[in-house]
């Protein structure tokens, strides 16, 4: 099985309760076993396509910090490790003819068939409450359709601007300011010294490394993962929950009308309402609070978040 432009695949492991909440269809549960002091699954994959990124993330309720890595195999002896989540020390990105590794994700140079992915969890006991996911799609598809109906959450999340933040760091913690939005949406007090903290990778000295913010929402209570979105159904169904999303989005100058940015590489907003025109949106580059909430034409949101890998973090109340 392989992507075509327009799809994206996720395989997903829960436990049955947390399968039952979570929004999107849950594949099964892992076979964990344990491996010296860590719990190890090992995930056979359906056909990589060149082309594609694949993002995997894990997401554990623990009364104990918790870490975990991620290791692409494939059908020979080949393998690329992603960096330990969380990390105390530099590790290499690793790519070859056929695989690239980032901080966060895989890129697939070339096709890649009969791979897995191990999974090792840093902890003492094993994973009762947890959720994998392993998301993979082209890293760029072409435009999708508008949306065909309105829906949006119960009401709107908090609204939190980084920029009121520490002013050394503010314009680096849309990772962060967003998670906490959802956060504080689904009820929970956020300490924002320990969640910036927590979501901060001392080697690259970033804010924004995609596993960092899903496992800083476990802290609260929040099981997470990373998904690999190329349309807005799975954005209605998150909404339909009451589940605001962490958007990832880059646009050029002017291709976004009403942000605050003007052009952005990278950054991260928090999506809560949709119709065929207009989408809801928290955005945490807003000079100060009153001014985080915006709307922003739907089909230019879709171009900054679905071209480029359409990355989302969806956390559980």
């Amino acid at each position: 099985m392989t992507n075509s432009a327009s799809e994206s695949i996720s395989l997903r492991f829960a436990d049955p309760g947390t399968a039952k909440r979570y929004p999107l269809a849950v594949s099964a549960e892992c076979q964990w076993q344990r491996k010296g002091e860590t719990w190890l699954t090992q995930i056979p994959l359906p056909d990589l396509a060149a082309g594609s990124i694949l993002a995997p993330s894990l997401s554990v309720l623990s009364d104990e910090p918790y870490g975990f890595q991620f290791t692409l195999h494939g059908n020979g002896s080949a393998s690329w490790p992603l960096p330990d989540v969380p990390r105390q020390a530099p590790s290499p990105e690793v790519s070859n003819r056929r695989v690239r590794t980032a901080l966060d994700c895989f890129h697939l140079l070339k096709p890649l068939r009969g791979a897995s992915l191990e999974v090792i969890c840093y902890c003492a006991q094993q994973p009762t409450r947890y959720l994998l996911v392993i998301s993979q799609r082209l890293v760029e598809i072409p435009a999708v359709c508008a949306p065909t109906a309105e829906i949006h959450c119960q009401q709107a999340p908090p609204r939190r601007s980084q920029l009121l933040e520490n002013p050394r760091i503010a314009s680096r913690i849309c990772s962060p300011i967003s998670t906490g939005m959802v956060i504080g949406h689904h009820g929970h007090n956020v300490n924002w010294h320990s969640l910036l903290r927590d979501c901060y990778d001392p080697v690259t000295k970033m804010y924004g490394m995609w596993p960092l913010a899903i496992r800083a929402a476990s802290v609260y209570g929040c099981l997470g993962a990373v998904e690999l979105l190329s349309g807005w159904s799975e954005v209605g169904a998150c909404l339909a929950a009451d589940i605001p999303l962490v958007a990832s989005i880059r646009f050029g100058k002017g291709k976004l009308p009403g942000a605050p940015l003007s052009a952005s590489g990278g950054h991260l907003i928090v999506v809560h309402g949709l119709s065929p025109n207009t989408a809801l949106v928290n955005d945490p580059a807003a000079p100060n609070h009153g001014s985080v909430a915006r709307s922003y034409p739907t089909q230019a949101l879709a171009e900054a978040w679905f071209h480029h890998r359409g990355a989302a973090y969806i956390l559980l109340p």
